[in-house]
């Protein structure tokens, strides 16, 4: 019974806040262009939007649309974990749950008037995807599953092992809000850098200050694609749209792009080769950094050279880096995995044929992120080899010194005791022994004369 409140409610909340802002976007672009009255295609429209945030495109005539706006994505996954976190984590809830949830998507697919691009089974597999995740994004953190693989690893794994799988782990989930609120920055040095363009589109279509606003709100929902085309741009990928126009460090090139204010806010190309220079190193400087910052901190990996007086041990000094690469291999294979997913999921299409692809390669751009980070980390790496060595190479160059100098000092000592030993001044005088009649004769010769 809780996991179809968990479904209902959550459809019905999510639905009723889309369908008021669908009715108000299309209410005030009613009033200020004139003409008919757009609210009878509120429920459809919304009901459309709704599949579109769970990945399932349309068209209509010669629009299409199969961007999934990411931002509703991440409400609705947000909303069905919060009450499923508050009602019920049992696995009776979630398949009643499921159940419901693919019912209630099955019937917005039988009340829209646009035509999917997917097949019915693949709309209600991507519904049945958005479910499970955001339930067990609601339900793991306090799971029994999660807390007795808990204590199966605490028990059965070394410690270095995990607190190096946590550390690796950690490094992902760092690294890819990092670049998220880069792309995020990057967003609005575009929008603040071309608004006068912006602006220009709004009086080249003839929009009144209401339709701005809405429509400014209305493209707020697919902020996180825009994000993610930035960050691409901003490490030295390439993001388009369509056949129409392609956008990087190196070069803009737009021809005949759509009236779309979006639109207006791509950059241009930067002429400054140190610039590009400095943001396309920065994945590499980043993994650089935080590799280098967890090698020798004390609460992390903690390498060093060991006291000078200690035995050198290449086992251990060897056996220090391994846990290391393998946390930087483990972050390395995440940003790959969940970058490449954040890519697909941010382009789609505008159209069938030059606006059939907007957005960026998924493939090229995780390339340029994720393949820089893992230099820095292997970089940093490295480099604690070489400083390392370098530590031992003084000590032993310090010892053969030390060696070297004491075998001098006892060589001069040696040779100032032979020197001693071999000076007649140095040598013992020994007294003749005088007989004593001569003793006596020879005074007696020394008076006669």
């Amino acid at each position: 019974m809780k996991g179809m409140i968990i479904a209902l409610g959550g459809a019905v909340i999510f639905t009723v806040v889309l369908g008021l802002l669908v009715s108000l976007t299309l209410l005030v672009v009613s009033m200020e262009e004139g003409g008919e009255t757009l609210s009878r295609f509120s429920l459809p429209l919304t009901l459309a939007l709704m599949l579109l945030t769970q990945g399932a495109g349309f068209h209509a005539g010669s629009i299409t649309l199969s961007i999934i706006p990411l931002l509703l994505t991440v409400l609705l996954v947000w909303l069905l974990a919060s009450l499923t976190r508050r009602l019920s984590r049992s696995p009776k809830s979630y398949l009643s749950g499921l159940f419901v949830w693919l019912v209630v998507n099955w019937l917005f697919t039988q009340n829209i008037v646009v035509v999917l691009e997917d097949s019915l089974w693949t709309v209600l597999a991507k519904a049945g995807a958005v479910f499970t995740i955001a339930f067990l994004l609601g339900s793991l953190p306090q799971a029994r599953l999660i807390s007795r693989a808990g204590e199966w690893v605490n028990n059965n794994l070394p410690p270095k092992l995990i607190s190096s799988l946590k550390l690796g782990l950690s490094n992902a989930v760092i690294l890819i809000l990092g670049y998220i609120v880069a792309g995020l920055v990057t967003v609005l040095v575009w929008i603040i850098a071309n608004q006068s363009a912006a602006v220009r589109l709004f009086h080249m279509t003839n929009m009144g200050m209401g339709s701005r606003i809405i429509t400014t709100i209305c493209t707020l929902a697919w902020l996180p694609n825009l994000c993610l085309w930035a960050l691409s741009w901003l490490f030295g990928g390439t993001f388009v749209v369509g056949d129409l126009a392609s956008f990087s460090l190196w070069s803009d090139h737009a021809a005949d792009l759509p009236a779309v204010p979006v639109f207006a806010i791509f950059p241009q190309a930067l002429s400054n080769d140190t610039l590009r220079l400095c943001l396309v190193a920065i994945p590499m400087i980043s993994g650089l950094l935080l590799a280098i910052i967890e090698l020798f901190l004390p609460k992390c990996f903690a390498i060093s050279a060991g006291k000078p007086d200690e035995p050198f041990n290449p086992g251990k000094i060897i056996g220090q880096f391994i846990y290391p690469l393998l946390s930087f291999f483990l972050t390395s294979a995440l940003m790959a995995l969940v970058v490449n997913i954040l890519f697909v999921l941010s382009s789609g299409s505008l159209g069938q044929h030059r606006l059939a692809h907007v957005g960026v390669d998924p493939i090229a751009s995780s390339r340029v992120v994720c393949l820089s980070s893992s230099v820095g980390f292997l970089g940093g790496w490295f480099a604690a080899i070489v400083l390392i060595a370098l530590v031992f190479g003084v000590r032993i160059t310090f010892n053969h010194l030390h060696t070297y100098n004491a075998a001098i000092e006892e060589l001069k000592t040696d040779s100032d005791s032979t020197e001693k030993s071999s000076d007649p001044a140095t040598l013992p005088t020994i007294a003749a022994p005088v007989d004593s009649e001569n003793k006596v004769d020879i005074d007696l010769d020394s008076n006669q004369k």
